[in-house]
Order: C-alpha cells, then sequence, then structure tokens
C-alpha cells in the first residue's frame, strides 16, 4: 500500500506475481490482498486500481492463488479471462 501511495492517487497495481499472498494468507496475506481489492474500488482511494494476474488451469473456475480463493464482488466487472497470445505479448515472447 505505501508503493502504491508513493506513486500517486491515480495509480493501478499490476499485481503479476501473487502467490506469496497465499503462502502468507493466515500470516498477513489475505488481509493484504482484500485490502487492495478495497481501495481499488473506491476511486478516492489508492490504489486507483488492481489488476491481479491469477495463472489458472481451467478459466472456468473461480480464480485462486495456491487453493486460496480470491474474492470477486462482480465477475463481469471484475474478472476478465486473458489467454493466447495477450499472454505471451506480457512476458515478452511474442516477436513484434
Amino acid at each position: 500500500m505505501a508503493l502504491a501511495e508513493e506513486a500517486g492517487s491515480r495509480t493501478v497495481l499490476f499485481a503479476h506475481e501473487a502467490a506469496l499472498t497465499a503462502r502468507y494468507w493466515a500470516a498477513g496475506g489475505r488481509e493484504l490482498l482484500v485490502a487492495l481489492q478495497g481501495a481499488a474500488r473506491r476511486p478516492a482511494d489508492v490504489p486507483h486500481g488492481l489488476w491481479l494476474l491469477v495463472p489458472m488451469e481451467d478459466p472456468e473456475t473461480s480464480p485462486a492463488l495456491d487453493g486460496r480463493t480470491v474474492d470477486i464482488v462482480d465477475q463481469v466487472s471484475e474478472w476478465v479471462r486473458v489467454k493466447g497470445l495477450f499472454l505471451k505479448n506480457l512476458k515478452g515472447t511474442v516477436d513484434a
């Protein structure tokens, strides 16, 4: 949260390796994730937005980090399934 606050009021976080929050779920990982989600849902709070990349074997199941379910309020506005070329471009493995 402090990093987002330092970056400014219009900061959107992109968490692409968030599995550590699951490892430390009971020791504050869940609370951190819930706090980031809550703040991202309120336009005046920091971060202004949150993208949480959750690798999944089955895109039809609920998102989970190492077996820990990621809370979603509204599947339509808070969940986007990305696949194929988008992910390869994200990793920088596709030539432009």
